[in-house]
């Protein structure tokens, strides 16, 4: 359940860097360019960025070998309806997630005060770590729209499917992360998450049964509530 509980560890990382980051720059600018870098005891800290690029942020991660997760920062501005959007840029990355998170905060461009909520805006390949999947082929999935009627949402199915018990239980919960992240852009929008899971070629065993208990609590209690847009019900075919 590694997979999980990273998504929401990054995900709070992002949060407090946007805390921070408005700390820093509120109401003058000081600070665009910085590192929030979480190691693998839990410490966290602050690198000021010398350069705006990825080589810097290759360099960082050699000289702090002992890192897990880390966000940086950026200020932008795009044109959005014929009126200037400016924002605080987050990328986070995690070294057991095999996609970053890329969210925003929209600014006032003079003050640098908060304009509205911390925002979802896409996700990235994770370039930054090499994130170890199981060695086996990755799980067929399909997803579908059901026939349901949500009220003020959508009812989706998402069949998914391997031999592998390991590489099936990763899977799944990249397929929850890739999920609750990418509804977040329709926050006006409730969503039904149907996961019709198959062991190919046999009966799951025990240990997969267990496992997959703890990914269903995990993703009840702590996924629903960080994206509270979402409810995700476990199909097993058996």
């Amino acid at each position: 359940m590694k997979y999980l509980k990273a998504s929401i560890e990054l995900k709070k990382l992002i949060e407090q860097t946007n805390e921070l980051c408005l700390k820093k720059n509120c109401p003058v600018l000081k600070e665009r360019n910085f590192i929030v870098l979480k190691s693998d005891g839990g410490e966290q800290h602050e690198i000021k960025m010398k350069e705006f690029s990825n080589e810097f942020l290759q360099t960082t991660l050699e000289e702090n070998k002992n890192s897990k997760a880390f966000v940086f920062t950026d200020l932008a501005a795009t044109m959005v309806k014929d009126q200037k959007l400016t924002y605080f840029l987050y990328k986070g990355y995690h070294c057991e997630i095999e996609k970053g998170l890329v969210w925003f905060q929209p600014i006032n461009e003079e003050t640098s005060e908060p304009y509205g909520e911390l925002q979802f805006s896409n996700l990235e390949e994770n370039v930054f770590y090499s994130v170890l999947a199981p060695d086996f082929e990755e799980s067929t999935s399909n997803a579908m729209e059901t026939d349901e009627q949500i009220e003020g949402g959508k009812s989706i199915v998402f069949i998914i499917g391997n031999l592998n018990e390991e590489r099936l239980l990763h899977d799944i919960q990249r397929l929850i992360f890739d999920t609750v992240n990418n509804v977040q852009k329709h926050q006006g929008l409730r969503f039904k998450i149907v996961l019709n899971i198959t062991k190919f070629n046999g009966e799951p065993t025990a240990d997969f049964l267990k496992k997959l208990d703890l990914i269903k609590e995990y993703t009840h209690t702590s996924i629903q509530s960080e994206y509270s847009n979402c409810e995700f019900v476990f199909d097993l075919e058996m």
